[in-house]
């Protein structure tokens, strides 16, 4: 009886704890803060990748995942592709001079077969679409080092090209506003 009485008392004690009319404490004005004065600097420049109109995919170093920045020029080959079934591309994957000639055959691979699958999840057919490995047999920048430009995957007409289509004085593939009207950042880090 002692224990039902107990608990009688202390649920009591809980509900008039929670009914209290004590009105809340208003919140303390904000204090002034002196603004600081506007200095004028130069302004901040990020090392942003050189951009192209290549018709290539860059990748990030030892990546072979597609970015969102190439979204356009995948889209635009696609629908070339799509609307020219008689188009054959083919996707030679690059690397820098990093690392081992069966390594980088292997990460070459891997980048062209990525822009491949993304060629195909925009509508192109994979009959049309060809993916091969250059490795770091076929860089840009020779250099013994990491190379953002040498890292890439070339999407090279083969037949059907669009009007808008050539190569560069280096043999990379290029495409006018016609086929794509932004452009690709060359190189990621």
């Amino acid at each position: 009886m002692l224990k039902k009485l107990l608990v009688a008392a202390a649920v009591s004690a809980a509900i008039a704890a929670c009914s209290s009319t004590k009105e809340p404490e208003p919140a303390p004005e904000p204090t002034p803060v002196a603004s600081a004065p506007v200095v004028a600097s130069a302004p901040v420049v990020a090392s942003a990748p050189v951009v192209s109109n290549h018709n290539s995919v860059y990748f990030g170093f030892d990546q072979y995942d597609v970015k969102e920045d190439y979204t356009g020029i995948i889209k635009a080959n696609a629908d070339h592709l799509i609307a020219t079934p008689e188009a054959k591309v083919q996707l030679e994957g690059n690397t820098d001079a990093v690392g081992s000639v069966e390594y980088n055959l292997a990460l070459g691979q891997r980048r062209a077969d990525a822009v491949k699958k993304a060629l195909i999840a925009a509508g192109a057919s994979k009959k049309q679409i060809e993916a091969i490995s250059n490795g770091k047999l076929k860089l840009v920048v020779d250099t013994k080092e990491r190379e953002p430009k040498n890292r890439r995957s070339d999407i090279i007409y083969k037949s059907g090209q669009p009007a808008g289509y050539s190569q560069d004085s280096k043999g990379l593939p290029m495409v006018d506003e016609s086929v794509y009207s932004g452009t690709v950042p060359e190189g990621i880090e």
